[in-house]
């Protein structure tokens, strides 16, 4: 079966951000956000890649943008 790569990429990000969460906070992401808010901190980090693509800047990690929003709570 052929995964769609974006779908996956979605995925692992969600994944992503449960780990930091239980990392960071000892919780998942769940107890912190709701579904709707977790999906539009996708968005951004997919918008913020899109802008950092266009321009010299390195790109920032899945990891560095997850843990600064976790921290920004």
């Amino acid at each position: 079966m052929l995964e769609d790569p974006a779908v996956s990429h979605r995925i692992n990000f969600f994944e992503q951000i449960h780990h930091e969460f239980l990392y960071l906070k000892g919780y998942g992401a769940y107890a912190y956000m709701t579904s709707h808010d977790v999906d539009l901190l996708y968005e951004t980090y997919q918008a913020q890649q899109a802008v950092f693509a266009k321009s010299i800047s390195p790109q920032i990690s899945e990891v560095s943008f997850i843990r600064s929003f976790i921290k920004s709570l």
